[in-house]
């Protein structure tokens, strides 16, 4: 009898057994301390249950809810960060050179770079500076579609280190394309999807649907394009998107090359 999935969740796990029961899938149920085992009679019903629970699995991690919220310190933390951010900034509004990269002259117009201790802070702190609640929405809600997930497969100290790294690519990169008045989680979620999007192929089924990296990748290329901004529509930060982006890849990389070294 082949091993088809194992749970750490007794609430998730009844709901699966109700399931197997309505579909007469005969089973057995092995306890090994927290965990449970779920033994089948075939091995392609247990392969085919494997791949839908994990799905399951990852979608119910991806509910925003207080036992996952402390799950994910990191993902968590910085969503509120952001938040807190939008709520002193009112979107944008008041108090934005708090959270600008550097120091922006208008006449003539040009910037300059923080000093000591202040330079450390205003380098990362474009990413929690948003400018409209849509602007909000969109990068939280795909911040912790991704996050959630990562974060718990990469551990806290890692997800930690590269969402800085990320950041900081992102906002450098768009600084000196653009100057400092910029501001967003969305190069850091383009980072995490180019990872996620590395590690799905080669490490370990994350539960993203492909079409969403497709979706993300013709979202960039429009944003290159200049189409949005042609239209009047908005402008975006594509340079702080392409920084994470290949950021991302590279950290994949690096991350997947130390796993077969070790």
């Amino acid at each position: 009898m082949p091993l088809a999935f194992v749970f750490d969740d007794s609430q998730f796990l009844e709901r699966a057994l109700a399931q197997l029961d309505t579909q007469g899938v005969s089973y057995r149920v092995m306890k090994d301390h927290q965990k449970t085992e779920l033994w089948v009679d075939d091995a392609n019903t247990a392969k085919a249950l494997n791949k839908y629970y994990q799905g399951q699995f990852l979608n119910q991690q991806r509910s925003v809810n207080l036992k996952n919220l402390k799950a994910v310190p990191v993902t968590s933390a910085l969503m509120l960060i952001s938040l807190v951010v939008a709520l002193i900034t009112q979107l944008g509004s008041h108090f934005i050179e708090w959270f600008l990269i550097a120091q922006m002259q208008y006449y003539p117009r040009d910037w300059f770079y923080y000093d000591g201790v202040a330079f450390v802070w205003h380098a990362i702190s474009p990413i929690f500076l948003h400018f409209s609640v849509e602007h909000l929405i969109f990068n939280i809600l795909s911040f912790w579609y991704l996050g959630s997930v990562l974060e718990r497969n990469l551990g806290h100290a890692f997800h930690m280190g590269m969402i800085l790294l990320l950041g900081l690519l992102g906002n450098f990169a768009q600084l000196w394309t653009s100057g400092p008045l910029f501001g967003g989680l969305s190069g850091v979620v383009y980072g995490l999807m180019a990872f996620a999007c590395v590690y799905q192929i080669f490490k370990q089924d994350l539960g993203i649907p492909k079409g969403l990296f497709y979706v993300a990748a013709i979202w960039l290329l429009l944003g290159i394009s200049g189409v949005f901004s042609s239209i009047g529509l908005f402008n975006m930060a594509n340079a702080a998107h392409l920084g994470g982006l290949l950021g991302g890849l590279l950290l994949s990389f690096i991350y997947l090359a130390y796993g077969k070294l070790n």
